[in-house]
């Protein structure tokens, strides 16, 4: 006789991938759209947007974690394999820049944390985390700890990527850069010694760095291994184009699934405060890298790419699809994570001092209950 719990859990496990698949297939559908559209970033942007509305819906939205950190590692290589030895020469550029980002990311919390406290009404904690431009995984344990409403916090910063992602390609053209399209033009496919050679030091990078737990460790593991490859001259040749577009398509499924379980009562409440605060960042962010662009010599779609408060994966891959330079943007968003990871500890004890974690079944006074 049948186990009844074996049985139900088996139906359960294929429930879970029956709808890992309708994910991936309605994010190449969205994709394929974008891209047949002549969208730049088509296949990222579309399975953003249509995965973000299943999730809206109330579809169980999902990229299983394997699947997910698989595709890290592959779009990590691929970054990295855009590195070249002339890309390294334009280093000596980047010390202005980096201030000036430094520079930029306190004003940037100060602006949008004013406006979410004075204005939008909400508590100060929720504020300042959800003005923290980044860094996106310490900010939410920060935040736990710190009685501030979560979901505020995570609506604001979903919002902000899913934004950014949707819509900076059009604002980059305005910016006078021409994107190369979907993919980049005339992709130099790697022979079988470059493809492996180059997968398997990405995959080795991505072991090491989720080993030490470094935020985004699959990714940015893969990605300096192969930076260090193809910048010394090593390895030459790019992944082959359908690699990424499954990337591709597998990113946007993931980023619009954060949406999955926001009723549309919250998304009324919390969109229009989010919007605002995510044009004044984006406004401080383009002020300081019109600074910086001209201190610096460099284009100013460039410097804003690498300056705008996006994740650090989602932006670098962006900036990989319109044909920016993806070492600039990584190591500028790479700076303002580690920079906000040490420093925010350090404020948020200076602004609302040791009394700032609650203690068990404490929270936010102003936080509202689940819907």
């Amino acid at each position: 006789m049948p186990n009844p719990q074996t049985s139900e859990s088996r139906r359960a496990w294929l429930r879970r991938q029956g709808w890992a698949l309708a994910t991936l297939a309605l994010a190449f559908a969205g994709g394929g759209l974008f891209a047949f559209l002549g969208m730049p970033a088509g296949w990222l942007s579309g399975a953003l947007v249509a995965c973000a509305i299943a999730a809206l819906a109330g579809a169980p939205v999902r990229v299983g974690r394997r699947v997910r950190d698989v595709t890290f590692v592959v779009l990590g290589t691929s970054i990295g394999a855009a590195v070249s030895p002339e890309t390294l020469k334009g280093i000596t550029t980047w010390p202005v820049t980096m201030v000036v980002l430094m520079v930029s990311l306190p004003a940037m919390m100060i602006v949008v944390g004013l406006y979410l406290e004075k204005v939008a009404k909400w508590d100060r904690r929720s504020a300042f985390f959800a003005a923290a431009p980044g860094a996106l995984s310490a900010v939410l344990i920060m935040a736990e700890t710190s009685g501030a409403d979560v979901r505020r916090v995570v609506f604001g910063q979903s919002l902000r990527l899913f934004v950014l992602v949707a819509l900076l390609p059009a604002a980059m053209g305005g910016l006078g850069h021409q994107p190369a399209g979907t993919l980049p033009i005339n992709p130099v496919v790697p022979d079988l010694y470059n493809l492996l050679l180059s997968l398997g030091a990405g995959a080795v990078g991505a072991f090491l760095f989720e080993r030490v737990r470094f935020p985004g460790g699959a990714m940015v593991g893969a990605m300096l291994t192969s930076g260090v490859l193809h910048g010394t001259g090593i390895v030459q040749g790019r992944l082959p184009d359908l690699l990424l577009i499954a990337g591709f398509g597998i990113l946007g499924a993931n980023s619009g699934g954060r949406f999955a379980g926001t009723s549309l009562a919250t998304l009324r409440r919390f969109f229009l405060d989010g919007l605002v605060a995510l044009t004044l960042a984006v406004s401080v962010a383009f002020l300081f890298a019109v600074a910086a662009a001209w201190l610096a010599g460099e284009p100013l779609s460039k410097v804003f790419l690498a300056y705008v408060p996006g994740a650090l994966e989602a932006m670098t891959i962006m900036a990989f699809v319109l044909g920016v330079d993806p070492a600039f943007v990584a190591a500028h968003h790479l700076a303002r994570f580690v920079g906000l990871s040490l420093a925010l500890p350090l404020v948020v004890r200076f602004v609302f001092g040791p009394s700032a974690v609650p203690k068990a079944g404490t929270a936010d006074p102003e936080a509202e209950t689940k819907d």
